[in-house]
Parts: structure tokens; sequence; C-alpha cells
């Protein structure tokens, strides 16, 4: 049975850039598995981006693993972001799920978070009108 070059090059587990590539891939599908855990989907996307480029040694070409790698973390990344700007936008035009914020504030910290922000405003003198 011969196998062929490029198989063993892609799959050689002695080869630094094969590992690095395979827990690019690996990262990068934790990533999105994680994606209603905003800020860890965002984390490990970007980790897996760059495990990903950084595999690539002086090669020319990114491995296969590599190249899942930047698209699972890709795709970590973006949906990550979309969400935490989503959770923002909400917080901001919808009034019920701002008092919701607002209650579980005041139930962690003793005070709401529109209260925060008010004391965060008039501490750098920032006015609105």
């Amino acid at each position: 049975m011969i196998e062929s070059y490029e198989y063993n090059k892609t799959h050689n587990p002695l080869n630094p850039n094969v590992v690095m590539a395979t827990a690019a891939s690996t990262v990068g599908l934790i990533s999105v598995a994680l994606l209603l855990t905003v800020y860890l989907s965002i984390i490990l996307g970007g980790i897996a981006v760059v495990l990903a480029l950084l595999s690539r040694g002086s090669d020319k070409k990114l491995l296969p693993q590599a190249k899942r790698g930047i698209i699972f973390g890709t795709i970590g990344m973006a949906i990550g972001y979309f969400l935490l700007v989503q959770a923002f936008v909400t917080f901001f035009t919808d009034p019920e799920a701002r008092t919701i914020v607002n209650k579980y504030s005041e139930a962690i910290s003793g005070q709401s978070l529109d209260d925060s922000l008010k004391e965060l405003k008039d501490s750098f003198g920032i006015t609105f009108e």
C-alpha cells in the first residue's frame, strides 16, 4: 500500500505546522459551537484564525486543516460580533429589554444600569443637548 506524498504532508503528526493547523481547525469549530457565549466565540475565533495563518510557516499554501480553521474562526467571530451588536441595539431601543437589564443590574450590584450610565456620563461631563 503506497500512500501519496500530499496525504503524508498534510497528516504528519510530527510536523508542527500540521499540529498547529489541526489545532486551528479544532478551536475554530469550538468557536462556532459556543456562539451563544458571545465573548468566547469571538476570542476563540480570533485564536483559530491566527493559528491557521501561523501554521503556514514558510509554505505558500495553507493546509486543509488551516483553511477549515480560518472558515470556522471567521464564522465564530462574525456571528459573535453580530450578536454583541444586536444585544446593544436591543438594550438601547427596546424599553422592555432595558427594564429587564435594569432589574438584573439592581439585583447584582444594587444600582440600575441606567443610573450607572448616568453617573458615567456625569463624570465625563457629557451632554446630549
